[in-house]
């Protein structure tokens, strides 16, 4: 049976949220989760007055929420940064509404990117504006921290919303802690109150994870059991559309109270499309599975994975262009028509500092037989156990070095 880390969405935002309630030292620790961890030791630093300097590595969840957190606490005086990476990645919108909020922040980078340098202080509340169309992170995070505001928050979206699931799970978390949020297509308003840790909070089974199994299982043949994962009527996770997505390649899924089993049993389409501008970052998982079932296939809604931990879509297309695919990438689009080119043999997946480019091109070993994937460390980021699970599928790993060597030790797949 597989074991999943802990929903990495929800965790965050319960962790921030148990520091408004001061809960945190009570908090269960998350140590299947690199992003988790630092955020969970930021939020302690910051509480306990511990060191100057936050150092959130390369998290981008961690990078904003805390942004937010530090600048809505009365006497924090931090440098938050990160990686180079990191803290080049756009963050004007957030800093836009902290600031007309009244948050003291210097950003030490070039053009308004960090480090930054935050002095906390009471912020106040109104009527403010941001674009809904860069990440719904910069909007969760000003969410979180709007209760603590004088008079709350009322904030109108500019453009429309992406990743709205994720916004919508904020507030269900919000809601869970005491705090009245009401979220629509427009904007979202809070109302200011004090957070009140619930007594039966629990995280879920990361269903972004679970992705990487679905895909799995669209190589194969044989049922597979995954842990303690809620169905999608029943959890906060707006990628618990996995579940949905995937049933369009015939993999089926049976929950009940203890675990899911997922199996491929219907017949794959001859092409695929879907707009994933709500679950993005399903989408290195889903274009593989696509490609490496001959399934023609065209993703709309993902301009916004050009923002992510890198450019997802130009590393999805570099990636599978080493198996074979030739893939088509637009402004919002990618896509495969069939184009095929000679394969590199071994191909050899770089990773880009991208934990799910490396777990979405390990499952391909149940399709080529073998795959190898640079800086396998990178899962850690929010899959620690990863390589470890993936035995249970019939799959081998191999470190050498900086590479880990995917092979298929079963004769269920059909080698491409």
């Amino acid at each position: 049976m597989i074991t999943l880390p802990a929903s990495k969405s929800i965790g965050a935002r319960f962790l921030v949220a148990s520091y408004f309630a001061g809960s945190l030292s009570s908090s269960p620790r998350f140590n299947d989760c690199d992003d988790l961890m630092v955020i969970q030791q930021a939020l302690n630093n910051l509480e306990n007055h511990s060191t100057p300097i936050l150092d959130i590595h390369a998290s981008g969840t961690a990078f904003r929420f805390m942004a937010a957190v530090a600048a809505s606490t009365p006497g924090a005086d931090i440098t938050l940064t990160g990686t180079s990476r990191l803290c080049s990645r756009p963050m004007t919108p957030l800093l836009g509404v902290l600031r007309q909020a009244g948050a003291s922040i210097e950003a030490l980078g070039n053009g308004d990117t960090g480090p930054f340098h935050i002095s906390g202080t009471n912020l106040r509340g109104g009527e403010y504006e941001i674009r809904g169309d860069v990440s719904s992170q910069f909007i969760s995070a000003i969410m979180l921290v709007a209760p603590t505001w004088e008079n709350g928050l009322s904030l109108r979206f500019s453009t429309p919303l992406v990743s709205r699931p994720y916004a919508e799970m904020t507030a269900q978390v919000m809601r869970r802690f005491g705090i009245k949020v009401e979220l629509t297509d427009r904007g979202v308003s809070v109302e200011s109150g004090k957070y009140i840790a619930p007594e039966d909070f629990s995280v879920e089974a990361d269903w972004s994870a679970a992705g990487f199994f679905y895909e799995a299982c669209s190589f194969r043949d044989a049922p597979l059991e995954i842990a303690d994962l809620a169905s999608p009527s029943e959890s906060l996770q707006g990628d618990s559309a996995t579940a949905r997505l995937f049933e369009g390649m015939g993999v089926e899924s049976i929950f009940n109270k203890r675990h899911a089993i997922i199996q491929r049993r219907f017949d794959l389409p001859g092409l695929l499309e879907a707009d994933l501008s709500h679950n993005p970052d399903l989408a290195p998982a889903f274009a593989v599975a696509c490609a490496l079932n001959s399934c023609h296939f065209r993703f709309s809604g993902v301009r916004n994975l050009r923002l992510k931990e890198c450019d997802r879509l130009e590393a999805i297309s570099n990636e599978l262009g080493k198996l074979g695919y030739n893939l088509s990438v637009g402004d919002d689009h990618i896509e495969w028509n069939g184009d095929m080119s000679d394969r590199q043999n071994p191909a050899v997946i770089e990773t880009y500092d991208d934990h799910r480019i490396a777990m979405a091109f390990a499952m391909a070993a149940l399709r080529t037989g073998e795959i190898r994937i640079a800086n396998p460390d990178v899962v850690e980021k929010s899959f620690a156990d990863f390589w470890n699970q993936l035995p249970k599928l019939g799959l081998n790993c191999l470190r050498d070095g900086e590479i880990m060597t995917v092979t298929d030790s079963t004769s269920n797949s059909c080698r491409i």
